[in-house]
């Protein structure tokens, strides 16, 4: 199936796509709730509210390919999720055989992700990641930033200062760099 022209809302895919809604068991484990994802910038499992929706539009084209079990969506692309908000000139999601979830999703061109979380305070604190391409798998609940990435999240900001750099951040709240980086805090505290 292939669709061309104007903004693109593919309603019938997204009842196919949970969008980074992990394979959940129905009766989740300890084990697994140990697992739940923590950070901020993590892409949600379990914690997802039921009936979510996910809507991406695109405007150039929308591919599917059911035997491979991949979809493409190409110019100014748009991930609307109740979790959080991508944008990228490409977007390819290759779903789990069952298609009951995603394998692996890919973001490539002027990649930026959007993710906001209220703290126990009600505060909301907002995570913003940019790069090139990014790379999300829900079974690991990793998300890599390349091309020079950087991410903002609160008072701390990292800058990648080579091309080469790589980003990763897991869904438990931590974050790898690999390569040149900068990384700005500002000391938000009130001088007495």
């Amino acid at each position: 199936m292939k669709t061309k022209a104007g903004t693109l809302a593919l309603t019938a895919f997204i009842t196919l796509l949970p969008f980074a809604i992990a394979q959940e068991d129905p009766k989740p484990s300890m084990a697994a709730e140990s697992k739940k994802p923590q950070g901020l910038f993590s892409m949600p499992g379990s914690e997802r509210p039921t009936g979510a929706k996910t809507e991406i539009t695109a405007t150039k084209e929308s591919s599917f390919d059911s035997e491979k079990n991949i979809a493409e969506f190409v110019g100014r692309v748009v991930v609307r999720d109740s979790q959080f908000t991508l944008t990228s000139d490409r977007l390819k999601v290759t779903l789990s055989k069952d298609r009951k979830g995603i394998a692996v999703a890919e973001a490539h061109g002027n990649v930026i992700i959007v993710q906001e979380k209220s703290d126990p305070q009600s505060t909301v604190q907002q995570a913003i990641g940019r790069a090139g391409e990014m790379t999300y798998k829900p079974d690991t609940g990793e998300v890599t930033l390349r091309d020079w990435p950087s991410i903002q999240q609160g008072i701390n900001n990292q800058v990648a200062t080579e091309q080469s750099t790589v980003m990763i951040l897991k869904g438990t709240g931590q974050s790898r760099t690999i390569g040149g980086s900068k990384t700005l805090i500002t000391d938000t505290s009130k001088s007495q």
